[in-house]
């Protein structure tokens, strides 16, 4: 790995405050709350008399960050070559997030938060809705909803996993392209990443590229949002994403991961407990986030697609469903239903304002998902 990338990501990532818990997998279309916490609610934990604890692999990862020399992993390298050309993906809408009980307890007894800005980690108890003593959803749309648009995409993939934990340099290399378009057809767009992260901050990244590992719900790693699941490789870097052909977002950090099914009937991102491990699923998720010396900073994707015409499709189906359901079905069903609608709304209403403003620019995030890739990975 050159030396500049090595140094100029090492100096971005050791610049991250405490409060920017940076996950790396997720992010949601922010209501202005949300936003706020981004910016201004870190001075406000650094001045509380009882400040939230770190919790996590919070101090496990920044012991390691300024390791000079991470060992290489047991066994040697493993590279992973991935590549579909014009085939299936499926382009994650924003919208409301289940909260699993296995994952985040109870209101009673809350698990999985943290002082991190949402939904970094964990998620903070005022952020979740309850009912009758259970929590039900995310009290903001998320990039894990049940609803999707199928389009056409391609990519090009070679990683290899050569440095087995967090350090201040990294011998992980990442060689990634991938073309995809927006749901209306009016968007094209390439993500180009060729940087790896060589530590986390929040939780570590392995060096950037890790192979057969654990992830999501409550393992700390990544955001709990996500289910726990088995992950054959994923990386966390640098990338630079292009919007019909024009650079819109250098330096933006960029998630993939390549990991089992995790999604049942009607598309219903699934919770731990029904979590079967069926099939193979490449997710490609790139939040409003660039990288700068300072640390990372909000950047909303350029995108220019505008998502409520086809999540109003989705929940006018949904209902549709619903209403087909006996009574009693209907009756626990509807609330849920109607949960959801007034978190759309409020959803839509932010995003018209900050695209007013200047300060959004269409949906802010990516979540895609490849489902007909060819792999070959490779041990030396």
């Amino acid at each position: 790995m050159d030396y500049n990338i090595r140094r100029d990501a090492t100096r971005i990532l050791l610049s991250f405050t405490p409060a920017m818990l940076l996950t790396l997998g997720a992010c949601s279309m922010a209501t202005p709350d949300a936003a706020t916490n981004v910016s201004t609610k870190p001075a406000t934990i650094a001045k509380a008399s009882t400040p939230l604890p770190h919790v996590g692999l919070f101090a496990y990862t920044k012991a390691h960050a300024m390791n000079p020399n991470p060992p290489d992993r047991w066994g040697g390298t493993v590279t992973v070559s991935a590549n579909q050309t014009k085939g299936a993906t499926q382009w994650v809408l924003p919208g409301p997030r289940d909260l699993d009980p296995a994952v985040f307890g109870t209101p009673d007894h809350p698990a999985m938060w943290n002082q991190a800005p949402f939904p970094l980690i964990g998620i903070p108890p005022k952020l979740r809705q309850s009912m009758n003593g259970k929590y039900t959803i995310v009290d903001h749309a998320t990039p894990f909803s049940d609803w999707r648009s199928i389009g056409i995409g391609g990519l090009h993939m070679k990683i290899s996993d050569t440095t087995a934990i967090d350090g201040a340099k990294t011998k992980d290399k990442i060689d990634f392209v991938a073309t995809f378009d927006s749901p209306d057809k009016m968007h094209s767009y390439k993500v180009v990443v060729k940087k790896p992260l060589p530590h986390g901050f929040g939780y570590p990244t392995f060096g950037g590229v890790v192979t057969d590992h654990m992830m999501h719900g409550g393992t700390g790693i990544g955001t709990s949002l996500m289910p726990t699941m088995y992950t054959y490789a994923t990386f966390w870097g640098l990338g630079d994403i292009y919007v019909d052909g024009r650079l819109t977002n250098p330096n933006q950090i960029v998630h993939m991961m390549v990991t089992e099914g995790v999604r049942g009937k009607h598309w219903k991102l699934g919770k731990d407990g029904g979590i079967r491990g069926e099939g193979v699923v490449l997710h490609l998720m790139v939040p409003p986030y660039k990288a700068s010396p300072k640390g990372p900073v909000m950047a909303p994707l350029r995108s220019g697609y505008i998502p409520f015409p086809e999540i109003k499709k989705r929940m006018m189906k949904t209902k549709e469903m619903v209403m087909k359901m006996p009574p009693e079905k209907q009756k626990m069903m509807m609330p849920k239903l109607m949960a959801a609608k007034e978190l759309m709304m409020k959803t839509k209403k932010h995003v018209q304002e900050q695209m007013a403003e200047g300060k959004m620019f269409g949906q802010p995030f990516f979540h895609i998902m490849f489902g007909n890739v060819k792999y070959r990975v490779n041990h030396r």
